[in-house]
């Protein structure tokens, strides 16, 4: 009914692998009713199989690559103008019997400092409350794309996202500002993969109390085991800081290093130490059932976690099952 009432000329659809083969039933449905209009799928699954769409569905155009929003405008220029497309846009080729066919490499580089900041009414931004947090209004925010780490190898991210990049601390700060005058926030999350650190850490923080924003929100972000400092985690929580989310994902070392994770389960209990002395609260991301462990290493990470409750190094934790 909504499309029926809105004739778009256009329609982009992320998808996931779970639900792809539902959105091409939606999309035959869509094309048969409106054959003239235009439809894009992306999301991580169509970035390791871009054509299987084409075979299943008769979808127009898929993006390989996380710059969905860089991608989405490039096709609204090309559909409205004849403009070029860039690179990483699958589309339909009828000099190759409608085949699949890419435009260029995928797009890995970005300038994220001319994107607009996301439109809070648009995407009407109390609906997205998440009930863990201290303070109400909140809400998220996304300076990077992803991860500077970026080799975790259970992490789509790493796909979609293969280059790091991110705005400049003062860009998060002048949105946190508009977030904080307009809307009333009190607590934000910063869902970047992981929050960038150094120097720009640094900046940030330092921002924070300059503007006084320090005493008007709480900040949350995503963080390593291996990148805290005494120094970073004191400046952070005079910052505003409350919270930092980090990936303890397994207690055999086997399996961190399986994933590529980078860091060492016997510097978890020192690392978290130094957030605690700082004051800051710690959230824990767990995962459960990987193909190659007993269930003793299930055992032990649950043991794991149990302890670092017990001796007041974690306060919230999420858990995962590997499908």
């Amino acid at each position: 009914e909504h499309v029926r009432a809105t004739r778009p000329n256009l329609m982009a659809i992320e998808t996931k692998s779970p639900t792809v083969k539902l959105f091409w039933r939606i999309i035959d449905s869509l094309k048969a009713e409106f054959p003239d209009m235009q439809i894009a799928l992306m999301g991580d699954h169509i970035t390791a199989f871009p054509e299987e769409s084409f075979h299943h569905s008769k979808v127009d155009f898929c993006f390989e690559g996380g710059h969905y929003d860089y991608l989405l405008s490039d096709l609204a220029d090309h559909l409205a103008e004849g403009l070029t497309l860039r690179g990483g846009i699958w589309h339909r080729d009828a000099s190759h019997g409608g085949g699949a066919r890419k435009v260029g490499l995928p797009v890995t580089t970005v300038n994220m400092e001319i994107l607009p900041f996301i439109d809070r009414d648009l995407t009407e931004w109390y609906r997205y409350g998440e009930k863990w947090y201290r303070r109400y209004p909140n809400t998220m925010t996304m300076v990077g794309r992803d991860c500077a780490y970026g080799k975790c190898t259970f992490c789509s991210w790493t796909t979609t996202h293969p280059t790091y990049s991110s705005r400049k601390p003062e860009s998060l700060l002048d949105e946190m500002g508009v977030l904080i005058e307009r809307y009333g926030m009190r607590e934000i999350f910063d869902d970047t993969g992981t929050f960038p650190t150094g120097g720009w850490m640094s900046r940030f923080a330092r921002g924070m109390i300059d503007r006084g924003y320090n005493k008007k929100v709480l900040f949350d972000c995503n963080m390593r085991f291996d990148w805290l400092r005494q120094a970073d985690t004191d400046l952070m929580a005079r910052a505003g800081f409350r919270l930092m989310k980090l990936g303890l994902e397994s207690a055999a070392q086997a399996t961190v290093d399986r994933l590529d994770k980078g860091t060492n389960t016997e510097d978890i209990y020192e690392s978290l130490k130094k957030a605690k002395r700082s004051g800051l609260e710690i959230h824990l991301t767990i995962m459960f059932g990987y193909p190659w462990e007993t269930k003793a290493d299930a055992d032990r990470t649950l043991e794991m976690a149990r302890d670092l409750f017990e001796s007041g190094l974690a306060d919230t934790l999420q858990g995962t099952i590997v499908i």
